[in-house]
């Protein structure tokens, strides 16, 4: 393995360390000496202190005792004296403690080199150390790769076993052959009239033996086909591919060449057995495989993981990041120019278009499973952004499927436990006047804070908790317009809930809103339940059924977002309707696009012709409302009246008869 840096000898380590020991102790040894000379410096200052004091006491002896004058100016002269051969003394004191103190800065530069020095070695140590768990590192991977081989090994010390036992048994049924045939020699030389009966029947023994030891081979490869490859198409199946992935994992941790595992999914592959049959499906299947397997390379790894998915190891692509990047980007292109050529399926021509996900490993890659995992997660990516696209795993689509996996979660708890709570937003007349309200759910999440619906709504369709949700919807509103009906003011005011397309197709929705409009004993008139256009797509017969079956208790219905979808003029005339509700895209910018303005003035036209109100929603300026009532509109709903509030809050702007 090469190395940016040399790797220093032992010897050289063993030198250093010496050295920074004998200076480690020198230093040691000036720092006692420091401490030494600080001594005699405080000691020869305590004594000039003294000295000083004797000095005060002389002085007032000399002003008390005149008549001592001359003794003790003598004594003072010889205190002086004295005093200045201490001074003297201290000089030298101090000048020794200033060298003191220069040998002490020069001992501390040096203990400053030492220290580098040892930082030095510090650094040289650690770089082995690294070295060391790299070559552990190295060992480890030598090793799995030992204990893989003598796995292998004992494997087929098995299967020698087995083969062996066979062996031992075919002998004892050749020496049971053999006795047999003694017999029938001995029998052939006493009986010669039934010599060719009975070579008959040993030859019809031996037939039958080797018929059976050729069945039994055969059955040992079905058994090996069926257990690790695809029935269809002869690729590795599922169990297979991470066997091998396994092996190129464990290989990648000797090298450092990036690696990477492509999970391929055909677009609308359903479609094809659901119109034209399984075997029409099958052979996509099989037509696809053998484009796959003309732009691949003899080392890579091809396999069918279940119904339209396939999983392409590629290995050994570049260390370079970008540059296997690039190398994986252009066999997608391949593949993907491969697949979208036209199939021949039987008497049918078909264009297919697939979608693939992919991941990088290395030396430091997870298991299997997990790249498996990850690549799916890229497919899945992939396939939200349309077709014929590639996208590669990142750790922020990981980051998504964690938060949308425990945001289900505890989207199954507040269902269960009913953490949802209904807001209000007023829908007022040409008079502004209150003529009622949409509910529309809101999340309280006691972490989260309030959750939109565009938030969990989307996850609720695809996990089905829709339709739980939306029969606490409809329970809610009924009871809130019981609790209505008990105010004058508020008795006549209508309640709209929205009903997704999953939660009308139940076998059981007539029966719950029946049942709850009889529940809460509420006039069922004021409820109006908004159904999107995506209703009117299929089974139009039973939308009409179901419709016509809530009309006859009085049930109200509204056509929301109308506009936006592809309703059937057709079916319009056809649907038990009460309502279009005029989306807010057209009423956004009535005022300044001529074609939204037209839009809504004909829908408002079209729904006076069929007998049905009107309301627009998102009205948000008074401009907006002004120009709706020139076009024939009554009714509307939109921030400039309220924006949907808690019932509380509601129920204050009725009392006020102010619409915000």
């Amino acid at each position: 393995m090469n190395n940016k840096h040399s790797k220093p000898s032992s010897a050289k380590l063993a030198t250093a360390n010496a050295a920074l020991a004998i200076a480690n102790a020198e230093l040691a040894f000036q720092n006692q000496e420091k401490d030494k000379r600080a001594s005699e410096l405080a000691i020869a200052n305590t004594e000039l202190a003294f000295q000083n004091t004797e000095k005060g006491k002389r002085a007032d002896e000399l002003n008390f005792q005149s008549k001592e004058k001359d003794k003790r100016a003598a004594e003072l002269v010889i205190a002086n004296a004295d005093l200045a051969f201490q001074n003297k003394k201290k000089d030298k004191r101090a000048a020794e403690l200033a060298t003191a103190n220069t040998e002490l800065a020069f001992q501390n530069a040096e203990k400053g080199k030492r220290a580098a020095e040892l930082a030095i070695a510090n650094v040289e140590l650690a770089f082995q150390n690294a070295e060391k768990g790299k070559r552990a590192a190295e060992l480890a991977a030598a090793n799995s790769e030992l204990a893989f081989q003598n796995a292998e090994k004992g494997k087929r010390a098995a299967e020698l076993v087995i083969a062996n036992t066979e062996l031992a048994f075919q002998n004892e049924e050749k020496g049971k052959r053999a006795a047999e045939l003694a017999i029938a020699n001995t029998e052939l030389a006493f009986q010669n009239e039934e010599k060719d009966k009975r070579a008959a029947e040993l030859a019809l023994a031996n037939t039958e033996l080797a018929f059976q030891n050729e069945e039994k081979d055969k059955r040992a490869v079905e058994f090996h086909t069926l257990a690790f490859y695809d029935p269809l198409t002869g690729l590795p199946n599922r169990r297979l591919l991470i066997d091998r992935l396994e092996h190129a994992i464990a290989s990648s941790m000797r090298k450092y060449a990036q690696n990477a595992v492509i999970f391929i999914n055909l677009d609308n592959f359903k479609d094809i057995n659901d119109t034209l049959g399984y075997g029409h499906g099958d052979l996509l299947l099989e037509q696809t495989t053998q484009r796959l397997n003309s732009c691949i390379s003899k080392g890579d790894t091809l396999a069918r993981v279940r119904d339209d998915e396939f999983v392409l190891i590629l290995q050994d692509l570049d260390i370079h990041p970008i540059e296997a990047a690039a190398m994986t980007k252009a066999m997608s292109v391949k593949l993907f120019n491969a697949l979208n050529q036209p199939y021949q399926l039987h008497q049918h021509k078909y264009r297919g278009t697939a979608c693939m996900g992919a991941v990088f490993f290395g030396h430091d890659s997870p298991c299997a499973e997990e790249l498996l995992k990850q690549a799916g997660i890229a497919l899945h990516q992939a396939k939200k952004e349309g077709r014929n696209i590639l996208r590669f795993f990142n750790q922020e689509m990981q980051d998504i499927i964690n938060i949308r996996t425990s945001l289900e979660h505890e989207l199954r708890i507040a269902a269960e436990t009913s953490q949802f709570r209904l807001y209000y937003q007023i829908q007022v007349d040409n008079f502004n006047r209150v003529l009622g309200a949409e509910a529309l759910i809101r999340w309280p999440h006691k972490k989260r804070g309030l959750i939109s619906p565009a938030t969990f709504i989307p996850l609720a369709e695809v996990t089905g908790l829709i339709v739980p949700i939306g029969k606490w919807v409809v329970e809610s509103a009924c009871a809130q317009l019981r609790e209505w009906e008990k105010s004058h003011q508020t008795s006549r005011l209508t309640l709209a809930v929205n009903v997704s397309a999953l939660q009308f197709r139940q076998a059981d929705f007539v029966t719950h809103v029946k049942a709850a409009v009889k529940k809460y004993g509420i006039s069922a008139s004021l409820l109006k339940l908004e159904l999107t256009e995506s209703l009117l797509q299929e089974d139009i017969d039973i939308t009409i059924d179901t419709m016509k079956a809530l009309k006859e208790i009085g049930v109200q219905f509204s056509l929301d977002d109308f506009g936006t979808g592809f309703s059937s003029l057709q079916y319009l005339k056809q649907l038990p309707l009460d309502q279009f509700k005029i989306d807010q895209s057209f009423v956004r910018d009535i005022t300044t696009n001529k074609s939204d303005k037209a839009i809504v003035k004909t829908i408002i036209s079209m729904a006076r012709g069929l007998n049905i109100e009107v309301i627009a929603e998102g009205v948000e300026t008074e401009d907006q409302r002004q120009l709706l009532i020139a076009d024939g509109c009554t009714a509307f709903q939109g921030y400039l009246f309220s924006k949907p509030v808690a019932i509380e809050e509601f129920e204050t702007l009725i009392q006020r008869g102010v619409c915000k």
